[in-house]
């Protein structure tokens, strides 16, 4: 690749991580004020809507090469990713249009709460549940946008056994989160309204969804891992 090809490229490469940045951000606070701060919550959600479209416009030419190539079960795995965040963002959004009482306050009143409160509550758990399993299936790209730096790190063994310590802590921390906010029980509507808990702080519910997103995304990182490591075992039989 040439220089001017290089520094083309680097704006755009820049661009993804800040975005893919912005999005994580996002979506943890839509989900830590839910129920609790409604206004904010609305309005984090329409900018989440927007990154998503963002983020598709950028990475058009993973969708334009989806009929080439072969399918393999890493491939499946991505796709069925981002189809979920797409099918429950515009479940949210379509859902957000009736129970919105702030961000769209312009629009009349529109009949239906009642579905649209389970169908944006669904949508909601899983397009968090499908963002972060899509950051990690992606994860080994992303960290290759860092190029030199992913070259030093790659080296530092401790440095790596570190970070997989560290994720293993969170980790912990996440399952614990995921039991103790019932994520289950929203993930397969077993529950038909939210409960919510009106003490609980910001800080504290960003921390904790933070905590399953790590949870979620490592999972699906070393699972990427696992079936590579599957494939190089098959092809040096």
């Amino acid at each position: 690749m040439s220089i001017e090809a290089k520094s083309s490229r680097r704006p755009s490469v820049a661009l993804r991580i800040v975005v893919d940045i912005l999005l994580a951000i996002d979506l943890i606070c839509v989900m830590a004020t839910a129920l609790v701060e409604e206004a904010p919550h609305e309005y984090l959600g329409i900018l989440f809507a927007l990154l998503v479209i963002v983020h598709v416009v950028l990475n058009r030419r993973w969708f334009a090469a989806l009929l080439r190539g072969k399918w393999t079960a890493e491939r499946v795995l991505q796709v069925i990713a981002v189809a979920g965040i797409i099918v429950c963002a515009i479940g949210q959004v379509v859902s957000a249009v009736v129970l919105s009482k702030h961000a769209l306050w312009f629009l009349p009143a529109l009949p239906g709460a009642s579905w649209a409160r389970s169908m944006h509550m669904l949508c909601s758990y899983w397009a968090f549940v499908f963002a972060f399993a899509h950051v990690g299936l992606q994860f080994r790209g992303m960290i290759a946008r860092l190029g030199a730096h992913r070259s030093a790190l790659m080296r530092n063994g401790a440095a790596t056994w570190a970070l997989r310590a560290v994720w293993l802590l969170v980790a912990f921390a996440g399952a614990w989160s995921f039991v103790q906010l019932g994520m289950a029980d929203y993930l397969f509507a077993r529950v038909q309204f939210a409960s919510a808990d009106h003490g609980a702080h910001f800080v504290v519910r960003f921390a904790q969804y933070a905590s399953i997103a790590v949870l979620v995304a490592g999972i699906c990182h070393y699972l990427v891992a696992a079936l590579r490591s599957a494939k190089r075992s098959r092809s040096g039989r």
